[in-house]
């Protein structure tokens, strides 16, 4: 889905690439309610980024990062309203040519092809996330092993608790797991070794919820 996502992105940046052009033709109530969404999509991920919640739809997790993105290239865009505009302009190339970066270009392919999510329950209100990612190939793929909590009354708010990335090649990432520890504020991540790797390649570490 790779090729579909940069076409998609190409075309949400062409988008607003005009939609600055035309700028200066808009009326000052359409200006504040399109300035306002992208201050607005940019607010709101960077509170569940920082905060560590999110729900527990990939798609509806996906369509924020989407948002966000779509909020961010139109801030930079704008930015080149100001003067000097060749400098301005210069700087929202190089603002917006790190969105092609994998670990920013990636997450964007999930609105179209997530990642399969092993969802296992390990404790009260908590589960574990164990979620492929990369393009495939060892050095470049692996699995997230995710620790999340919810509250007693829904589990479609998550909050992240934990996590460990683990690459292809490491261990066998395809079979980690958690386990939580009988204090009930730490947690055992384990990724098993792989059938033709000796047994000392299997990672467990216990670490604390957070």
């Amino acid at each position: 889905m790779l090729p579909l996502t940069f076409a998609v992105l190409a075309f949400l940046t062409g988008a607003l690439i005009l939609l600055r052009l035309r700028w200066t033709h808009l009326s000052q109530r359409s200006r504040k309610i399109l300035f306002g969404c992208a201050c607005a999509t940019l607010i709101l991920y960077a509170f569940s980024f920082v905060t560590g919640w999110s729900t527990s739809s990939n798609h509806l997790n996906a369509a924020l990062y989407w948002a966000a993105i779509a909020g961010y290239e139109l801030l930079v865009l704008l930015f080149t309203l100001l003067r000097p505009r060749w400098l301005t302009s210069i700087i929202a190339a190089v603002l917006i040519f790190p969105i092609l970066s994998a670990s920013v270009f990636l997450p964007l392919a999930e609105l179209f092809n997530p990642a399969p999510h092993t969802i296992v329950s390990i404790g009260p209100n908590l589960i574990s996330d164990r979620a492929l990612w990369g393009t495939g190939t060892a050095p470049t793929s692996g699995f997230d092993l995710i620790i999340y909590s919810h509250p007693s009354w829904t589990q479609v708010l998550l909050h992240r608790r934990q996590a460990s990335h683990y690459y292809s090649g490491q261990c066998d990432a395809s079979r980690a797991f958690a386990t939580l520890q009988p204090d009930g504020k730490h947690v055992l991540m384990s990724c098993p070794a792989a059938p033709d790797q000796p047994a000392d390649a299997a990672r467990n570490l216990v670490v604390k919820l957070y």
